[in-house]
């Protein structure tokens, strides 16, 4: 392609040249379509180009959203493993508070008795003191 002149090889000596036109386009230069024919190309290249800037497009925006699907993804993920952790301690605390509950109620349990026992404790004292005090005051009338 030296000093503006195109050169066209075919690959086969054997091309019906019958049905081959030489035309010229509106800037001169040599065209083996015809003018419709080329425009009809050119128009397609020109679609073709604009169809891969769409997909191109496309693609990108799909990546987009691919990112920011895993990103969502990835928040959905620590919440959910959040919601499990905060699941187990209320479940873990649920259960501490039943077993303090029942250490509780057992503590209450053995308070009662040793309750019951000083009572009965205080009550045999206080009998015992009021025997020794009718004691003291019979020894001091008669006396």
């Amino acid at each position: 392609n030296r000093a503006g002149v195109a050169v066209v090889w075919f690959g086969s000596a054997t091309m019906d040249t019958a049905k081959m036109q030489i035309s010229f386009d509106d800037m001169n230069r040599i065209r083996i379509l015809e003018a419709d024919m080329f425009k009809q190309t050119e128009n397609l290249a020109g679609e073709s180009t604009g169809f891969v800037e769409k997909i191109e497009t496309f693609n990108k925006k799909v990546a987009s959203l691919l990112t920011v699907l895993s990103a969502q993804s990835k928040k959905i993920e620590t919440a959910k493993l959040l919601a499990i952790g905060q699941k187990n301690r209320n479940k873990n605390a649920l259960e501490d508070r039943r077993r303090l509950q029942a250490e509780l109620q057992t503590q209450i349990l053995l308070k009662k008795q040793q309750l019951e026992r000083i009572r009965q404790y205080n009550e045999s004292l206080t009998k015992t003191f009021m025997e020794q005090k009718q004691i003291i005051e019979k020894f001091k009338t008669s006396g």
